[in-house]
């Protein structure tokens, strides 16, 4: 009897919410995801604000009570180095599309939201709230091709648009 293969991040334990957000911490996360799901930690995987003490401070005093921030770079979660060991009640918040899919593809499990990726150079609006460069258009069908499990929803009560819909928006932009 042959085994079923498994699927990447399957059998790790998901994060309360895995978000692509260019702001990384603030109040649409803090307030409105925040408020939803009630994370005891919200933890940030962004290599620059992990080798920069000060601003990585701020994120932390912004924090809102009864929970805490910790940061940490994409390669050491990649790598199963979580800084509490336990997802458990923690959002996960990532600044750009090619670092979560790093965390994907090394296990990390979804599904993955796209928040907040704002208007910058080359990119096109899919939603909003949702704007994406070539290289990213790709990346995220890719993703999809993949079976990974994206998900565009700026926030808890808006509509989510994931599947075969975002698939579609995708590859009409590419």
């Amino acid at each position: 009897m042959t085994s079923m293969p498994t699927l990447p991040g399957e059998g790790r334990e998901a994060y309360l919410l895995f978000r692509v957000d260019d702001r990384l911490l603030h109040g649409q996360v803090t307030l409105g995801w925040g408020l939803r799901l009630g994370p005891k930690r919200y933890l940030i995987a962004d290599d620059a604000l992990a080798g920069d003490p000060i601003t990585r401070r701020l994120y932390e005093a912004m924090t809102p009570e009864g929970s805490s921030t910790e940061v940490t770079s994409l390669v050491s979660l990649a790598l199963g180095d979580d800084p509490a060991a336990s997802v458990r009640r923690t959002i996960l918040l990532v600044r750009d599309l090619a670092g979560a899919a790093h965390l994907l593809r090394a296990g990390v499990p979804g599904p993955l939201n796209l928040g907040g990726i704002h208007a910058h150079p080359g990119a096109v609006e899919i939603l909003p709230f949702l704007h994406l460069d070539p290289d990213e258009l790709r990346l995220a069908l890719e993703l999809i091709e993949e079976g990974y499990e994206l998900e565009a929803r700026e926030l808890p009560e808006a509509e989510s648009i994931g599947g075969e819909a975002l698939r579609a928006r995708l590859a009409e932009a590419v």
